[in-house]
């Protein structure tokens, strides 16, 4: 193999590897990326592959000149740490003979020993057409309202993924660690062929939000306990998570006695600052909704006491209830529209944040002595 990459497409391609690879495991190969060269015609591809057994990637560079087609099998990291070293480069040659990997640059030259390209594991391609296609900013921006309240360690294994739910020309997207709930709903650009239900990896659902983006249409296939996500330039495969999501309709509470308006900045501002005089013995933040304001207080015993008050609307008899102001603050800084509602019926019963359509999230309060 011989080619000579575009420095930045090459970094860029193995900082997403490098969030795949395995960095402790008992098979070095699993440390490793795979580098496959080849060409077609006038077009040449540099095609990058990692995986730690459970999630894949396969990653294409254009941005690069195939001399000769091959293949590699070198540590990622320790390419990566050539590549980085080397950005103010515009190019990098990189040529291999027998296991070992040449990378040269205009001062220097490195001599990289990897493995037998045959021994690395197979990486699943993306082969026909998906079971529906979504926009990439749209799902970014799904995953985002969502994967902050998956639980990060949770005897009930199912939560630690995000259940994602398609149907027809609608997708939605659950998230909930027992503590709270988030569901984001969005539109299809390619219906989908029959109702799909997965619990989707956390770390593939961060990876998608690092590789695609703008306008582009990303094509998903769920099959064999695996989902498949392809875009442009690569294709994303992972495990599902096994398991039963627990019933998230049966948590989301279906009449409200009180329903409170307040412009989100507002919101999000008052809990910041009350939360600042909050410990880890008390970190709740009491809130007291009246007709046209919230009154947000804390105090804790070593810290001192807090108040502030932001505007609301209220409908509905005022009441207090007090939450974790970690568990709001979470959910308020993905909010995309300029109000939202929050909805109780007692101050020991879940509560809803609205926004908009398409974002809802519900959250248990705590208690306050």
């Amino acid at each position: 193999m011989k080619v000579i990459a575009q420095t930045s497409a090459l970094q860029e391609a193995l900082g997403l590897a490098g969030s795949i690879v395995a960095t402790r495991t008992p098979k070095p190969v699993l440390q490793c990326v795979k580098l496959v060269a080849s060409k077609e015609g006038e077009t040449s591809t540099l095609t990058l592959l990692a995986t730690d057994l459970e999630a894949g990637l396969r990653y294409q560079i254009t941005a690069v000149e195939v001399e000769a087609e091959g293949e590699a099998l070198v540590p990622a990291d320790r390419l990566a740490g050539i590549v980085r070293e080397s950005s103010d480069e515009g190019s990098l040659p990189i040529e291999t003979e027998k296991e070992a990997c040449h990378v040269r640059g205009a001062a220097s030259k490195f001599k990289i020993f990897g493995y037998d390209p045959g021994e690395y594991p197979a990486v699943a391609d993306f082969e026909g057409d998906g079971d529906f296609e979504i926009q990439a900013q749209a799902l970014s921006e799904m995953i985002g309202k969502t994967l902050f309240a998956a639980a990060k360690a949770h005897s009930h294994y199912a939560m630690s993924g995000v259940l994602w739910e398609a149907k027809g020309k609608k997708i939605q997207l659950v998230a909930t660690d027992g503590h709270r709930l988030a569901q984001a709903k969005g539109s299809l650009a390619k219906a989908a062929t029959s109702e799909v239900t997965a619990i989707v990896p956390a770390k593939l659902m961060a990876l998608i939000q690092r590789v695609v983006g703008g306008e582009e249409v990303l094509s998903v296939k769920i099959a064999e306990n695996q989902i498949l996500v392809r875009s442009a330039r690569a294709v994303l495969v992972s495990q599902l998570v096994q398991g039963n999501f627990p019933k998230y309709a049966d948590v989301i509470p279906q009449q409200s006695t009180r329903k409170a308006a307040v412009k989100t900045s507002d919101f999000e501002h008052g809990v910041r600052l009350a939360a600042l005089l909050t410990n880890e013995d008390s970190r709740g933040v009491k809130m007291s909704f009246g007709e046209k304001q919230i009154t947000l207080s804390s105090r804790a015993a070593e810290t001192g006491e807090a108040e502030i008050t932001i505007p609301c609307r209220l409908e509905g008899e005022p009441m207090d209830i007090a939450f974790n102001p970690a568990f709001l603050t979470d959910a308020l800084r993905v909010v995309d529209t300029d109000e939202i509602s929050v909805e109780m019926s007692a101050s020991l019963k879940p509560a809803i944040i609205r926004a908009g359509s398409d974002f809802l999230y519900v959250v248990m309060p705590v208690e306050i002595t």
